[in-house]
């Protein structure tokens, strides 16, 4: 049986869509995980200084999960600079997370082509089970 005592979700705060954090905080619920929500400020995308505080990832988290959702999960919430894969596999790795949530959002073909998106530079970069959630 799957068992995942601590889960990692990638959250982007620069983005609209975050619904699949919804869907994380109800899955940590069901396997009773620790969440660890990360947010990673790319340094080559320009230094964010209010959304690099673990208290601007806990306000958008409570922005837009339900506060029942919240209340029964150990949540740990983490800002990282670098490169956004590389520092949610090392984050991964460092706190011996068992799976890797990301959200996915829809990119033209043209788009696609030219630029790997992030989730999928994590699934090519880590051992880890990543588990995709398309943004609504």
């Amino acid at each position: 049986m799957l068992n995942f005592k601590n889960i990692l979700y990638a959250i982007d705060l620069d983005s609209e869509k975050v619904s699949s954090v919804k869907e994380t905080f109800a899955l940590a619920g069901r396997f009773k995980s620790r969440l660890h929500v990360v947010y990673v400020n790319n340094i080559l995308a320009g230094y964010r200084t209010p959304a690099d505080h673990e208290d601007a990832i806990a306000l958008r988290v409570k922005a837009e999960v339900p506060a029942a959702l919240i209340e029964d999960i150990d949540v740990v919430y983490a800002a990282l600079k670098g490169d956004v894969a590389d520092e949610i596999v090392k984050y991964a790795v460092e706190n011996q997370i068992n799976l890797i949530v990301a959200g996915h959002t829809h990119r033209s073909k043209l788009y696609a082509s030219m630029f790997d998106s992030t989730d999928v530079k994590i699934i090519d970069t880590t051992s880890i089970p990543v588990l995709v959630i398309p943004e609504k």
